[in-house]
């Protein structure tokens, strides 16, 4: 074989030898770097040298000559693909050293929630709205819910750190979560003392109490974001929020729980923008944020809250949901098509109401082409040529509801997920599971 660029020169190959353990010596590249050379001569040379250093290890000379024929019999077969293998396993061997590692030694994984799907696991969670719109009593409605087991699927109760400078742990959290029916045992929170340095969202002593046996925690909540920054940083410069930001979603990653920011938005300007624009700070807060929940008034009900996820980034978006606060209690209500923007507008005092007419109907048409032939389509396409035509996702998502379509998720794998609206009338019913099985072929 012609010498390459993983050809070892006869003294390096002598000393990497001579140093080897046994479970390296009898490993493949061994051999590969045996074999790889241009001569016979030194091929029986360097033989005869692992020979001698595994009778050396106290590798039996059956064991031995077993490895040896295995090796050089596929090298002889294939030395093309040996080189290629080698130069992958040389490839891995630095990446390893170095801490890194190749995709295709990543597990594939679906997304997992604390409250599915507005509060992902492993991720950071942006809860925003205007001041008493009720973000604060969702907040704990969902603490009390995990604190006793109400919220998760297997009824398991959660610890939640609460952390929170804007609200009387006597005189407004304490009454709250009592008439929310938490139990305060599960609900952690810090008294800020004269002589403690104030908490923040990179502090130290947050690793230190959730690495204490029992004292994981499924959700924490810091509210509001801005109470909670390091010193001296500045919440709008990118330079400064992306690190604590980082710093949050590999504390949620180890500790396989949910982190909350609650948040003041802006008042409106008047050149737009979506709702997530009005979070107060650097874009990079929304960014970092796998999750992004909105809270503001039903237009038609002021009486009543709505809640609508703006920003979703490990699968469909959720519901939006009505909910009530009465009785120093809250009440999750029924779904409703109302979107961030939509509730935001509402509370501005802007239009409050959904689409145009015109273009509800133009949404409804065109969602009956798309899903004409197969009685299925995409909610990716769809939503990409509503846009063409000028029609918003929220006018489009309200037509396919009024349509009676249903939406499901598809999953590919490793590939991921894509969403879909279809027609009950016009698909089979085991349509989901043609879909996902074309999936995992693909």
């Amino acid at each position: 074989m012609q010498p390459n660029e993983l050809t070892l020169e006869g003294q390096m190959f002598d000393a990497k030898i001579n140093s080897m353990d046994k479970t390296c010596l009898l490993a493949p590249l061994s051999f590969f770097d045996a074999c790889n050379v241009s001569t016979d001569e030194e091929r029986l040379r360097r033989m005869m040298l692992l020979r001698t250093r595994a009778l050396q290890l106290g590798i039996s000379e059956q064991e031995y000559a077993d490895r040896r024929d295995n090796y050089t019999s596929q090298f002889d077969a294939d030395p093309s693909y040996c080189l290629k293998i080698a130069r992958m396993a040389l490839r891995r061997q630095a990446m390893q050293e170095l801490g890194f590692t190749p995709m295709a030694d990543v597990e594939t994984r679906q997304a997992e929630y604390l409250i599915e799907p507005y509060l992902p696991l492993d991720a950071i969670t942006i809860l925003a709205g205007v001041a008493g719109m009720g973000k604060t009593w969702l907040a704990l409605k969902w603490a009390a819910d995990i604190s006793t087991g109400r919220a998760t699927k297997d009824g398991t109760p959660g610890l939640v750190y609460y952390f929170t400078q804007e609200n009387d742990p006597h005189v407004v959290l304490s009454p709250r979560l009592e008439s929310l029916g938490a139990d305060p045992e599960n609900i952690v929170i810090m008294q800020q003392m004269a002589d403690t340095p104030a908490l923040t969202m990179c502090d130290a002593r947050l690793d230190a109490l959730a690495s204490r046996p029992g004292c994981r925690p499924s959700l924490v909540v810091f509210d509001p974001i801005q109470s909670y920054l390091e010193k001296h940083a500045n919440m709008n410069q990118a330079a400064d929020v992306r690190p604590m930001m980082d710093h949050l979603a590999n504390f949620a990653a180890r500790y396989h729980c949910a982190v909350m920011l609650v948040s003041h938005i802006s008042k409106p300007n008047l050149s737009g923008g979506s709702a997530s624009d009005r979070i107060l700070g650097s874009s990079d807060f929304r960014n970092a944020a796998r999750s992004i929940i909105f809270v503001g008034c039903d237009p038609d009900d002021r009486s009543l809250r709505v809640f609508a996820q703006d920003k979703s980034s490990l699968g469909p978006p959720g519901p939006s949901r009505k909910f009530s606060i009465h009785d120093g209690g809250v009440e999750i209500m029924d779904e409703c098509a109302l979107t961030a923007d939509e509730i935001l507008r509402a509370q501005a005092g802007g239009n409050t109401r959904g689409p145009e007419p015109v273009v509800g109907n133009r949404a409804v048409a065109l969602l009956g082409e798309l899903t004409n032939n197969t009685g299925w389509v995409k909610t990716s396409i769809a939503i990409a040529d509503a846009k063409k035509e000028v029609i918003s996702e929220s006018i489009l998502r309200k037509a396919a509801k009024k349509m009676g379509l249903e939406n499901a998720t598809i999953r590919q794998g490793h590939k991921g997920a894509y969403a879909i609206w279809y027609d009950t009338k016009k698909v089979p019913e085991n349509i989901i599971e043609q879909l996902t099985l074309e999936a995992a072929r693909a």
